[in-house]
């Protein structure tokens, strides 16, 4: 009996010594896998092809990347047309971008929500062809996807929606409450 219990003993000893061994190297593997997502290249700059192409509109982010999961950024819209698809002359909107889901190697891709405000010069009574520019703020969330290559190459689309703040309703015309942002931008790390 004493010899079985001996040899129980040197084998519970033997698998635990060798399950303790196994775990340490899966977290020496967890934290090399950490490493690799360290993001290099932490600005990126893109145009968003969509304002483009429904109206002759130019809209151009800048972002800085902070980790992995967060970045910040400003993007400025300029009208050149007609109001047809937008009542914006030109804003600025600063966001706040958390990444989720991003498993690739160059971070801050993947699914993303971000917060964002908008300063903007816009024109609403376009009815009256008058040039009623007035200024708006509004804030909003939006959602979006972007992808990164391996040369910094950057692709994204979003969605997102604000409210206006100032909301003055006249005889001759009325505001919306909410303006939408859509995208489908590209653009460039370095």
């Amino acid at each position: 009996m004493n010899k079985l219990l001996i040899i129980s003993f040197v084998l519970l000893v033997f698998f635990c010594g060798y399950a303790q061994e196994d775990e340490k190297v899966t977290k020496v593997e967890v934290v090399n896998q950490f490493d690799e997502v360290e993001v290099h290249e932490k600005n990126e700059i893109r145009l968003n092809a969509l304002d483009l192409i429904m109206h002759p509109a130019l809209s151009l982010s800048y972002e800085r990347i902070l980790n992995e999961s967060n970045g910040y950024g400003v993007s400025l819209f300029a009208n050149f047309g007609d109001h047809d698809a937008t009542y914006q002359n030109f804003s600025i909107t600063p966001y706040y971008r958390f990444y989720f889901l991003n498993r690739k190697d160059y971070g801050a891709s993947g699914l993303f929500v971000e917060a964002f405000s908008s300063f903007s010069s816009v024109d609403f009574d376009e009815k009256q062809n008058s040039n009623s520019n007035e200024f708006q703020i509004y804030m909003g969330v939006g959602l979006g996807k972007k992808w990164v290559n391996r040369n910094g190459f950057s692709f994204e689309t979003f969605v997102g929606v604000g409210r206006y703040f100032i909301n003055r309703d006249t005889d001759n015309y009325s505001h919306p409450d909410a303006h939408g942002r859509f995208g489908l931008s590209i653009g460039k790390r370095f």
